[in-house]
């Protein structure tokens, strides 16, 4: 009987202590992660190259030609009846040097040469009272009656343009050419250097009346018909004042490569002073002197007589350009670089999860802090499978202008590192086989470099970004682009932030 006690003691013992045992047993699963990796044969290098200036820094020096042809006119009125003053075609030939201080202003002075034309029609009555006539010894009052009179005046000027000018250009997002815009407002002291004028047309009617007869007298000695187009008196000079002109520019701006663009546009400038406003001392009426009518004044020109107002010469119409912007040549730069790369190799890891919710003394081996260990590794691989059908960023041939789809895969790269402040990723910078290495290294330097400046944008700290850039010597292993395309990439690596070096 003692004996059958003791049995059923032991065996209540055991059941309690392997219950108290099992209540710590740790169960451990195998998780298997896959993950592809670049392998390089070598160690990271450096070598000096020569690497072209940014493209897309636009200060600097300009030189800059401009042609415009419009509407010209030296703006003035005649006090007299019947009479008109039209432009006509009028041209303007500039060239100047700018800098450009910021990316959208800058300053600019140069010389132009333009041309202001007028067509005058002169009409109407003109009388000089009381004269004497020799034949007759009678007072009469002397009528010129203007039947057809033109007469073409010209200046030409050469200026001196001072401006304030701004250029803004819109990137072309489908790797073509680059739109903006340019405008220019200045002055421009002018001094005229060809100033002459011309009658085209003059036939004059000339009559008398005598108050002592009550008579007009018509075909009689001087009283007659005259024809001024072949007098002496129908070209000559006329007298004009220095000017000061403003002027301003607007167009379009078309960016043909990184040195030149071309300006389609408008223009348009006048005088702010008087060319013709002399003291009416220096200034005589209407009249045509000669050997018959020697009371009338000399004639010199509809343009310098007392009848003409303030002249203020104008032009406008449409212009073209070229900008010719000065680079700086290719300075040396240190650039890093491998000798070549395999083949991406795929790795299994196998790593050991625990699923237990109570556990006394756990195994040293895996207990870890938070973001640390292979913990934080398992973490970096999930998020480097999340990126990876986003990873690869394609730009169009010889350009690192994003594109639509590349701004896209770029948001969803972002949308995965944003999740953690603590992730960190490698930018690496591509180019296909065409061309020199130098130029490929700083291409692919650009295209790292636009995708990087993309995520810092959006919020990414560019502290937890490093910039890699390789040329053409890492080829995309990838088909889905055609060859050559698919080399002109970006490609965007979570790394651990022990691995980062210094950007």
């Amino acid at each position: 009987m003692k004996r059958k006690w003791f049995f059923l003691f032991a065996i209540c013992a055991s059941s309690v202590t392997l219950q108290a045992h099992n209540d710590t047993i740790i169960r451990q699963f195998i998780d298997t992660v896959t993950s592809v990796t670049l392998v390089p044969d070598s160690t990271l290098k450096q070598r000096e190259e020569m690497v072209p200036a940014d493209s897309t820094d636009r200060r600097g020096h300009y030189i800059q030609a401009h042609v415009g042809i419009g509407y010209g006119t030296l703006g003035y009125h005649l006090a007299t009846p019947v009479s008109h003053v039209y432009g006509s075609v009028s041209a303007i030939f500039q060239a100047q040097y700018a800098y450009y201080f910021h990316q959208n202003w800058g300053v600019g002075a140069g010389l132009w040469f333009t041309e202001y034309m007028s067509y005058t029609h002169l009409g109407g009555q003109f009388k000089w009272y009381d004269q004497m006539d020799t034949d007759t010894e009678q007072h009469y009052d002397h009528i010129a009656d203007v039947r057809r009179w033109v007469e073409h005046e010209t200046l030409h000027n050469i200026g001196i343009p001072i401006s304030v000018q701004c250029r803004y250009i819109w990137e072309s997002l489908s790797g073509g050419k680059n739109l903006g815009i340019f405008g220019a407002l200045g002055v421009a002291p002018s001094f005229t250097v060809l100033h002459k004028y011309r009658v085209t047309e003059g036939t004059i009617a000339h009559s008398g009346y005598y108050p002592a007869w009550d008579l007009t007298l018509e075909d009689l000695h001087e009283f007659k018909v005259k024809n001024y187009e072949n007098d002496p008196r129908s070209r000559g000079e006329v007298n004009v004042k220095p000017q000061v002109d403003l002027f301003a520019d607007l167009g379009l701006l078309v960016e043909l490569t990184r040195q030149i663009d071309i300006f389609v546009g408008g223009y348009a400038n006048v005088s702010l002073n008087s060319a013709n406003n002399f003291p009416t001392v220096d200034k005589h009426g209407i009249g045509w002197q000669d050997e018959v009518f020697t009371f009338m004044e000399p004639y010199v020109g509809l343009y310098n007589t007392s009848a003409a107002s303030a002249s203020h010469p104008w032009e406008a119409g449409v212009k073209v350009g070229l900008h010719w912007h000065y680079v700086d040549h290719p300075t040396p730069q240190m650039v890093d670089y491998y000798d070549y790369f395999t083949r991406p190799d795929t790795t299994i890891q196998y790593i050991a999860r625990q699923d237990t919710s109570i556990v006394e003394q756990p195994d040293e081996e895996y207990a870890s802090e938070e973001g640390t260990g292979p913990a934080r590794q398992t973490r970096m691989q999930m998020f480097a499978q999340e990126i990876e059908p986003f990873s690869k960023i394609y730009f169009p041939f010889d350009s690192y202008k994003l594109t639509n789809k590349a701004k896209r895969r770029i948001n969803q790269v972002y949308s995965v590192i944003s999740k953690e402040s603590d992730i960190h990723i490698a930018v690496c910078g591509h180019a296909s086989t065409e061309g020199q290495d130098p130029y490929n290294d700083n291409l692919s330097r650009q295209r790292a470099n636009a995708v990087a400046q993309y995520l810092i944008k959006k919020g990414i700290d560019k502290d937890r970004i490093t910039i890699r850039f390789f040329g053409s010597r890492v080829p995309n292993e990838d088909t889905e682009y055609e060859e050559m395309r698919r080399d002109r990439r970006v490609e965007v690596i979570i790394i651990d932030e022990n691995e980062q070096t210094e950007k």
